[in-house]
């Protein structure tokens, strides 16, 4: 999943994909999933123009930019 990806925000939702995942602190030392969980974190731009981070398992690829 790269910047400009079209995705479906779980299932139903249509984003812009505007930044690449990154690790979330919960799984970085001191966090609270650390060690057990890694997952990552996408921030979207939303429909409702909100600017809003979702995990990347909860998006769905629509379409790839270029």
């Amino acid at each position: 999943m790269k910047v400009g990806d079209l995705v479906f925000v779980d299932g139903y939702e249509v984003a812009i994909v505007m930044s690449e995942p990154r690790l979330s602190e919960d799984c970085k030392p001191g966090g609270e999933a650390y060690p057990h969980e890694h997952y990552y974190l996408v921030d979207v731009l939303t429909q409702s123009g909100e600017l809003d981070s979702f995990e990347e398992e909860d998006l769905e690829l629509v379409s790839e930019s270029r």
